[in-house]
């Protein structure tokens, strides 16, 4: 898995690219470790690229939001593709974390 990072005004976002699964759990932790000291507010993760996630990746997640809340921090799940919203959708974790549905991402134009 692949992951791109940008911050702009306290906000940070995140595009995945690929699987994402138990393996790239520590890849992941370490980004989230390194933004979250630049006093980032928000951090969203744009899951638009991003194929398959498994339930570890469920749980990363769930975990990512609540330490982040612990810090008054929000974190969004963002442009999932219709299979990763429908496992996202069966764990009930849009229910929990809030998702951004439309649009295109600023990163995805970019690399268009």
């Amino acid at each position: 898995m692949k992951i791109t990072q940008e911050i702009h005004n306290k906000k940070a976002t995140l595009r995945l690219e690929g699987n994402f699964t138990y393996t790239q759990r520590k890849a992941f932790q370490e980004v989230l470790k390194t933004i979250c000291t630049d006093h980032v507010e928000e951090v969203v993760i744009d899951l638009s690229q991003v194929v398959f996630l498994d339930s570890a990746a469920l749980g990363l997640l769930m975990i990512t939001h609540r330490q982040l809340g612990a810090d008054k921090r929000k974190l969004s799940l963002a442009y999932p593709q219709p299979t990763v919203r429908q496992i996202i959708e069966l764990a009930n974790l849009h229910k929990t974390i809030p998702m951004i549905e439309s649009g295109v991402s600023s990163l995805a134009k970019k690399i268009a």
